[in-house]
């Protein structure tokens, strides 16, 4: 199992790890990967770290996972940087906790990471109940990519190991770990996911997690080589500050709906499948305007298309 994960570490990162902070929550997984990255330490010159959040969610819990956090990483002589925030504080209207909770966490990885990677301990049980979760609430080719094996300096290199094969681990390995007490209710959709529809699905595939894993990466693939089709494309178009439309409306509806994506990305406009499809018909159309949200607007004029921020600026160009 180590071997597969040294082979994995030094794939996601060209074969010099240098500095890697390992996300440590202190249940099973993080606490696997960390020690697999300490025993990896020496012999690839890994400078290891690790970060852990406590979010103030689950009261004395919480507390206790943060305790044992910091037991581990000194008993090792592990740097340790720690977060203490309580999550309710900081939650927007309309917004998740799960979402929040996620947003805080990976604004704390920039912070601490100093230019090195962090490590992440998602697994393949994870990634298999992500895409059914994204499934079931409809999604993209992006979500059925499932969690990404890396995202910038985000990596996972435990991704293809399922959660028994890492409880196994840390049998094997003496290692004691922390338990989340909302893992065990269904209350969560992830839960829900995990404890009644996986175990359907393995007894019609007792290979379940080795299909998904290969599924997704197959799609993860073929997902970015889309993806640099439609950024070629949308280069091949740029004219100064706008956009030539007779090099963009023969393309393929699922390059156009990405060329899309990455303008609205790209000028602070939310993404939703209704306002992409505007996009894709102008755009085919060779004129119209549309409005995607709030004082953004998109227009073509003269074959040409523009991003403006104001109804002001807007009806002058027209």
């Amino acid at each position: 199992m180590i071997l597969r994960v040294k082979d994995e570490l030094m794939a996601l990162t060209g074969g010099n790890p240098g500095k890697i902070t390992v996300a440590l929550s202190g249940g099973a997984d993080s606490v696997a990967l960390l020690h697999m990255l300490y025993t990896l330490k020496e012999e690839l010159s890994i400078e290891l770290c690790a970060c852990h959040v406590n979010h103030n969610l689950r009261g004395e819990e919480s507390d206790r996972d943060e305790a044992f956090v910091r037991d581990l990483c000194k008993k090792l002589d592990i740097p340790l940087t720690v977060k203490n925030i309580r999550v309710l504080d900081y939650i927007k209207k309309h917004e998740s906790v799960e979402k929040c909770a996620r947003d805080i966490r990976y604004g704390f990885f920039d912070e601490v990471c100093g230019g090195g990677y962090i490590a992440t301990a998602h697994t393949a049980s994870d990634n298999c109940e992500t895409l059914l979760i994204n499934i079931a609430r409809g999604t993209a080719l992006s979500g059925v990519c499932g969690i990404p094996r890396k995202r910038g300096n985000i990596i996972r290199p435990i991704l293809s190991l399922t959660r028994e094969e890492i409880e196994q681990y840390c049998k094997d390995n003496s290692l004691s770990y922390v338990t989340d007490s909302t893992n065990l209710s269904d209350d969560y959709t992830r839960n829900k996911i995990r404890h009644n529809v996986i175990p359907v699905l393995k007894e019609i595939n007792p290979s379940l997690l080795t299909s998904i894993t290969r599924l997704t990466r197959a799609l993860s693939m073929d997902d970015e080589y889309l993806d640099n089709v439609a950024r070629n494309s949308l280069e091949q178009a740029v004219l100064g500050d706008m956009y030539d439309v007779k090099k963009l409306m023969g393309l393929d509806y699922c390059i156009l709906i990405r060329i899309g994506a990455i303008i609205f990305k790209e000028n602070d406009i939310p993404l939703s499948t209704l306002a992409l499809n505007s996009f894709v018909e102008i755009v085919r159309a060779g004129k119209g305007k549309i409005n995607p949200c709030q004082y953004k607007f998109i227009g073509i004029r003269r074959k040409k298309l523009y991003v403006m921020t104001d109804t002001a600026k807007f009806r002058k160009n027209n």
